[in-house]
């Protein structure tokens, strides 16, 4: 983990159960509500996916002024990070996808 998170260069970065349980984590944030936060937002993603036939969820990004939030979907599990806000979140968040696997 710790090597994903110099990597990104963000602030934390969690392995997380598909409930929402962080398994494993490093950085400063609070990594538990940041996977439980990204287990309900991908459930709605999905019901989103599935009414526009858009396929299987891989990994999404959110930004706001202050913070960008990246997650990776793994089977069963995902990989989720915080950092500052960016203009180009697409980057980092292929990143994290392919530190995923």
């Amino acid at each position: 983990m710790d090597a994903i998170l110099k990597e990104l260069k963000v602030q934390v970065v969690a392995h997380s159960s598909d409930a929402g349980e962080a398994l494993e984590s490093a950085g400063n944030f609070d990594a538990e509500t940041l996977c439980a936060v990204a287990s309900v937002a991908a459930g709605q993603l999905r019901d989103i996916g599935d009414v526009l036939s858009a396929g299987r969820l891989e990994r999404w990004y959110l930004v706001t002024e202050q913070q960008a939030y990246y997650v990776s979907e793994r089977p069963g599990s995902r990989l989720v990070a915080a950092g500052e806000a960016v203009k180009n979140a697409e980057a980092t968040s292929k990143a994290l996808h392919r530190a995923a696997r």
